[in-house]
């Protein structure tokens, strides 16, 4: 396997983790199921945006909010440079720039799981 499609990898674990997240919600936000042979990951940044739009009328203080938004961009981000990666080409700084912004994520993942009052 490739770095390229390690990374692919860790969005869709990405994804999934952002999934549980949000079902810890207050009121929870489901994503849908995305398969690896979906084409660009249309349907899960679609659901991405969806979910951030939803957590605006739901009651979270303004810090789980913020922390969710931005969980949610970083993993757009890098959807967009994994596919652009994939389309266009594998140049260094698109999988740098995935690599980063996955980084990002892992980061926020955590804050997420800390504000709503789960310490692994």
């Amino acid at each position: 396997m490739d770095e390229l499609e390690e990374l692919a990898e860790m969005l869709l674990g990405a994804y999934a983790l952002t999934n549980k997240l949000l079902s810890l919600l207050p009121i929870p936000i489901e994503l849908p199921p995305i398969h690896t042979e979906e084409s660009g990951g249309l349907l899960g940044a679609k659901a991405m945006e969806r979910a951030r739009i939803a957590m605006l009328d739901l009651p979270l203080d303004p810090v789980t909010t913020a922390i969710f938004r931005d969980l949610i961009f970083q993993w757009l981000i890098a959807r967009d440079l994994c596919v652009l990666a994939v389309s266009v080409a594998p140049d260094p700084h698109r999988i740098y720039g995935l690599r980063a912004a996955l980084a990002r994520f892992s980061d926020l993942s955590v804050k997420a799981e800390r504000q709503l009052g789960f310490d692994w």
